[in-house]
C-alpha cells in the first residue's frame, strides 16, 4: 500500500450511537491514500471498544481524562508529527459528521492545486441521520466585527454555496489543514477546551499569510449540535469566555480602535439577552473566567503579534459588518425618527441649547 498522504483525525468522546456513520462514510471514500485515527476523550459508552470490533483498519488513541476538542485533537496531531512527519495534510472530523464518497478527494484536490491556502472548508449539510439534507450548517467560517464568528451561510439552502472561493476558515469539524502549516503556527489553543478553538486557529492562519479555501464539492451531512448535547457542557460560558480570549489574543489595538462600538455594542447587547433568557449566572461567570484568564491570554498575545507576517489593513479584508447590528441600528434610528415626531416643538424664541 503507498504511503498515506492525510491522515484523518476523529475526535470522539461518548459516541456509540454516531461514529459508525462517520467511520463507514470513510471506508468509502474515492481518495484511497490515507489512515484514520480516533482519539478518544475517556469515552465510558464503549465506543473505543466499537471501533476496535467493527473497524481493525483504524488506529485508536485512548486518552485517560477528556481533554476537550482542544486538548484530544492535539494529542492527535501530536502524535502524528512525531510518528509520521511526511504526511502533508491532516483532516479533521466529528465523529458526528457522515463524509460523502469524494470529500477528501475534493479537499486534497484544493489544497494541491492552490499551495498558498493552508485550510481547505467543507460544505458541511444538517443531517438527522436519516433525511437527505438540503441546509447548509457550515461553509467554512466568517468573522464580523463585532467580534465574533459565525458559521457561514448557517440555515440557508446549500444551492447557494456551490462555487469554491476563498473564506475566512474553516470550521474543524470537517477540513483539511497544511502540516506544515499547523507546524508553523501551532495546534489549537487547549486552554480554550471547546468552542471557538478552530476561530482561533484561523486567526492565527491569517497572520500568518496563509488562506483558507472553500470545497463545494467536499460534503458532509452533520448532526447538529449532538456532541454538546451529550456533554452537558456550559455552551454559554465557554463560547463568552473563550471568544473574548480569541479577540484578545489575536487583535491588535488598530482594529479594537476601529470595530471597538461594533465589539462593545454586540457584547452589551448579548449579556442582556442572556440575562433577559435567565442565564444571568452563566454570563456573569463567563466574565469572570475572562478576567481570570487575562494575564495568560496577554502573554499569548504578546507571542500572536510578535509573528505577524501581514499588516492590519490586509487582515481587516477578511472582517465583514455584522448584519444585525445594522439591523438593530436602523430600528434605532425609526425608534429616533418617531420619538422626534411625538416631542412637541420647544417655543419660540427659546434656544434648545444647552
Amino acid at each position: 500500500m503507498p504511503t498515506p498522504r492525510v491522515t484523518v483525525v476523529v475526535l470522539n468522546w461518548n459516541g456509540a450511537a454516531v461514529i459508525r456513520d462517520c467511520l463507514q462514510g470513510l471506508r468509502f471514500q474515492t481518495f484511497r491514500r490515507f489512515s484514520t485515527l480516533v482519539v478518544d476523550n475517556a469515552s465510558t459508552d464503549g465506543s473505543p471498544g466499537l471501533v476496535r470490533r467493527e473497524f481493525p483498519e483504524v488506529e485508536l488513541l485512548e486518552l485517560r481524562e477528556n481533554r476537550g476538542f482542544a486538548g484530544g485533537n492535539n494529542a492527535g496531531i501530536g502524535l502524528l508529527r512525531r510518528t509520521r512527519p511526511t504526511i502533508p495534510y491532516i483532516a479533521l472530523l466529528n465523529n458526528d459528521a457522515r463524509p460523502q464518497t469524494g470529500w477528501l478527494a475534493a479537499l486534497v484536490t484544493a489544497l494541491e492545486e492552490r499551495p498558498g491556502m493552508g485550510m481547505a472548508a467543507s460544505k458541511m449539510l444538517r443531517w438527522d441521520g436519516v433525511a437527505d439534507p438540503s441546509i447548509i450548517d457550515c461553509a467554512g467560517t466568517v468573522f464580523y466585527t463585532c467580534g465574533r464568528a459565525d458559521k457561514r451561510g448557517e440555515g440557508c439552502d446549500a444551492a447557494l454555496f456551490s462555487r469554491p472561493e476563498e473564506v475566512f476558515g474553516a470550521c474543524a469539524g470537517a477540513a483539511l489543514y497544511r502540516a506544515g502549516m499547523l507546524d508553523e503556527i501551532g495546534l489549537f489553543d487547549a486552554d480554550l477546551f471547546a468552542y471557538h478553538e478552530d476561530v482561533d486557529l484561523d486567526l492565527r492562519a491569517r497572520w500568518a499569510g496563509w488562506g483558507c479555501w472553500y470545497v463545494p464539492e467536499a460534503v458532509v451531512w452533520h448532526r447538529v449540535g449532538h456532541s454538546a448535547r451529550i456533554a452537558g457542557l456550559d455552551t454559554v460560558v465557554l463560547a463568552k469566555r473563550n471568544i473574548s480570549w480569541v479577540l484578545i489574543k489575536n487583535w491588535p489595538a488598530s482594529l479594537f480602535l476601529r470595530h471597538g462600538l461594533s465589539v462593545g455594542t454586540y457584547n452589551l447587547l448579548s449579556d442582556l439577552w442572556g440575562i433577559l433568557r435567565g442565564r444571568g449566572r452563566a454570563v456573569l461567570a463567563a466574565r469572570w473566567a475572562t478576567l481570570r484568564g487575562l494575564p495568560k491570554v496577554l502573554r499569548k498575545r504578546t507571542r500572536v503579534m510578535g509573528a505577524r507576517k501581514i499588516d492590519a489593513s490586509e487582515f481587516d479584508r477578511w472582517i465583514v459588518p455584522t448584519p444585525w447590528l445594522r439591523r438593530v441600528g436602523r430600528a434605532l434610528e425609526r425608534l429616533l425618527e418617531r420619538f422626534g415626531r411625538v416631542v412637541p416643538p420647544a417655543p419660540r424664541g427659546r434656544s434648545n441649547a444647552r
